[in-house]
């Protein structure tokens, strides 16, 4: 829960700061990860409304030379969690 409030958070700073029309850029690894932040990134957006994921960038960060369609890519990952 502290790594998901502490995203929100930064989100929020990042949309309250207004630079680059207020995006936020986050890099995501895979593994437990997907899972974790699954769980607990929307109970912690909903008490940051001014986190509008709408305004994020996200970099999906992997080894492997796989399409990101792929369920065992990172993005593939993510989009099935």
């Amino acid at each position: 829960p502290a790594l998901a409030r502490i995203v929100a958070e930064e989100a929020a700073a990042a949309a309250a700061r207004g630079g680059e029309g207020g995006r936020f850029s986050l890099g995501l690894s895979g593994g437990s990860l997907v899972e974790l932040l699954s769980r607990e990134l929307p109970p912690a957006l909903s008490a940051a409304p001014a986190a509008d994921p709408a305004r994020w960038l996200l970099a999906f960060c992997d080894e492997r030379l796989v399409p990101l369609e792929h369920p065992e890519s990172t993005g593939g990952a993510y989009r099935v969690s």
